[in-house]
């Protein structure tokens, strides 16, 4: 047998090899995208929550409407992005 060339046995094996790593590329890449988007949501969760606070500090019913309006929004709008309708 030629050492220039692989015996099916190593080919099959660098294949499967390969492949793992590819599923482990994905997966990673899956878990950074789903804690950057919790981030995300978090993050906006947090400033329309503060929006709606400062409202109520300030005892104004317009702001705190419209505050509590956008933040009804926005968490209609994350439902729908997980299709949780």
């Amino acid at each position: 047998m030629n050492n220039h060339h692989k015996s099916y046995k190593d080919n099959m094996k660098q294949r499967a090899m390969k492949k793992k790593q590819e599923q482990e590329t994905f997966e990673l890449e899956l878990y950074a995208q789903l804690i950057l988007d919790e981030a995300v949501f978090t993050f906006q969760e947090k400033r329309y929550q503060q929006s709606i606070d400062q409202a109520l500090d300030r005892g104004d019913k317009k702001a705190f409407q419209e505050a509590s309006k956008q933040y009804v929004a926005f968490l209609r709008s994350y439902k729908q992005e997980l299709h949780f309708d």
